[in-house]
């Protein structure tokens, strides 16, 4: 009989009430499109672990300041769960523990979050806020997979015979000209499109570069060159 693994983390972070808001709305919208927070980094020209240590509470106040414009781009919406605090009368706002538990197995996350505050659910009849989530990982269908990698090279080398790399790209910008597949059964992911733009640095084909703490992506100097000279001889 095969036993499941289970592996268990915990995290905690110290913020406002109206951070832990957009905290959670970040992280269940991420649930919701069934991404992975690397995705969202790279969404974000960022390292992968940007994502995962706002997720997992460090410095949520900062990322958030620098960050959540961004986001809400990338979701296209700028709605914000709502949630209504407790407070007790001339309290002011204070930095409280929020602590954040992960449960792994082999097919998905399980999570939970711990709050300090007492959420209001009367006058303006709001929900209390869901704090046990489930987090399905994602099937290994090969078929799909090529599927999803083909149709993004596809789309890009259109963008790689025309001028769109010029002045350099961001994951995002990209990320919008290949989502689309009109296709009901094929989804893109961010990860598809990492993939492929990471296989075409391999080939030399791309560059990625750190423009004002973001990741771009530019043609190589090698391929700027070719055009060049292409373009040259198209003249002729």
């Amino acid at each position: 009989m095969r036993t499941e693994l289970t592996t268990t983390a915990s995290y905690a972070g110290m913020m406002y009430s109206q951070d832990f808001q957009l905290w959670y709305t970040y992280f269940k919208r991420r649930i919701e499109k069934k991404w992975r927070p690397e995705e969202l980094s790279f969404l974000l020209g960022k390292p992968d672990h940007a994502y995962i240590d706002f997720e997992r509470m460090f410095q949520v106040e900062k990322f958030l300041t620098q960050e959540s414009i961004l986001l809400d781009r990338i979701y296209a919406s700028s709605r914000i769960e709502a949630m209504e605090f407790h407070r007790q009368e001339f309290e002011v706002s204070q930095e409280r523990l929020v602590r954040f538990r992960i449960e792994e197995d082999e097919l998905k996350w399980n999570y939970s979050i711990e709050v300090p505050w007492i959420f209001l659910t009367g006058k303006k009849k709001l929900a209390l806020p869901e704090l046990q989530f489930e987090e399905w990982k994602a099937e290994k269908d090969l078929q799909l997979e090529s599927d999803a990698m083909l149709h993004v090279r596809q789309k890009l080398d259109v963008l790689l015979d025309s001028n769109y790399f010029e002045h350099g790209a961001t994951a995002l910008q990209m990320f919008r000209k290949v989502e689309h597949t009109g296709l009901v059964h094929l989804q893109i992911f961010p990860r598809h499109l990492k993939n492929v733009l990471y296989g075409l640095i391999q080939q030399n084909k791309l560059v990625v570069r750190n423009i004002e703490n973001s990741f771009s992506f530019f043609l190589t100097d090698s391929q700027q060159a070719s055009r060049k000279q292409y373009l040259l001889n198209g003249w002729r």
